[in-house]
């Protein structure tokens, strides 16, 4: 086999030369029609397809209706290491239509643990699924809801969590559950990803060994060579941290995730809605979640002030006591 002749030379390999070995076609082309065992530690994606690398056209009806879900947030201030924080998330459909869920400074100070990037992005995206959720019990099958991101949070927010994020969390994906189990179209679609579950695929598939994971192939590269408009990848599964299934299938504009194993109208359902490209629900429910500085300076001025009274109450009732 052709791959074999390359040894530790693949990382140094950039897929998109003219060199022969270097060209993903034959790597696809290596791939196809073997069995797939995953290695011990395996990170990259697993076929939900026979036919994986065979490629699917757009033979599809008109777009439902889709609602668009985004969030924003305030990271505590490096210079004023005060406990404070802020997030939010909005939901938009044609015309104007949203829906907004807040989580104010007040309830992140009375938990005690309203400062860390880490916490703020958890509680943000916790808002997101839960609002992504409510829209889809609401609408039903009728329509798709789909997040500006993952449909699922990065590792470094959904393993290990506690405190706060955790109970923000793990409600969030209590609701997720509710609502696909009721019929709920839930999807997220990341555009610009650096996600390499495919690269690592193809790599295990033919039996190329990258222990290092140093391979200068991400998923867009792949799909960029294999794919062009108005088609998509079959579709393929991730395993999350905590052990949850994430389906997802490529289009040219980006990477389109579900939280369960969707049906063939369910995929057609979501690829008509995101297969032109970013779509302008979700551009209008980011601008809708951001926060101006103006805004950032108040919330800043209220968390002060319930700070203020936080402990002003403490002393007060310290020196009665004693």
């Amino acid at each position: 086999m052709w791959l074999e002749k390359l040894g530790s030379k693949i990382n140094d390999l950039s897929y998109e030369g003219t060199h022969p070995h270097g060209q993903l076609v034959n790597l696809v082309s290596a791939a196809k029609g073997k069995e797939f065992s995953p290695p011990d530690g395996y990170r990259g994606a697993f076929p939900l397809d026979d036919h994986p690398w065979d490629i699917v056209d757009n033979l599809l009806p008109d777009p439902p209706e889709l609602l668009g879900v985004d969030g924003s947030q305030i990271y505590p201030d490096p210079a004023e290491p005060l406990p404070w924080a802020y997030a939010h998330a909005m939901a938009t459909s044609p015309p104007g239509r949203y829906l907004s869920r807040f989580m104010s400074p007040g309830e992140l100070l009375r938990a005690r643990a309203a400062s860390g990037r880490k916490l703020i992005d958890t509680i943000r995206f916790s808002l997101e699924l839960e609002l992504a959720a409510e829209c889809a019990r609401e609408k039903g099958s009728g329509a798709v809801v789909l997040l500006d991101g993952p449909i699922l949070p990065p590792g470094r927010m959904s393993h290990a969590r506690e405190g706060l994020g955790k109970e923000l969390l793990d409600r969030a994906l209590s609701e997720l559950d509710d609502a696909v189990g009721q019929g709920g179209i839930i999807a997220g679609f990341t555009p610009n990803g650096h996600a390499r579950y495919i690269a690592n695929l193809l790599l295990a598939m033919v039996g190329e060994d990258n222990e290092d994971r140093q391979l200068p192939m991400i998923d867009r590269k792949v799909i960029k060579s294999m794919i062009h408009k108005g088609q998509r990848t079959a579709l393929f599964k991730r395993v999350a941290l905590d052990e949850r299934d994430v389906a997802f299938f490529y289009t040219t504009q980006g990477r389109v995730e579900f939280p369960f194993i969707p049906s063939i109208d369910v995929i057609n359902q979501v690829w008509s809605c995101v297969e032109e490209g970013y779509p302008t629900q979700l551009a209008a429910a980011h601008h809708l979640a951001v926060i101006p500085n103006g805004t950032a300076s108040h919330l800043k001025a209220i968390v002060r002030s319930n700070l203020k009274e936080v402990i002003t109450g403490k002393m007060a009732a310290k020196n009665h006591v004693n």
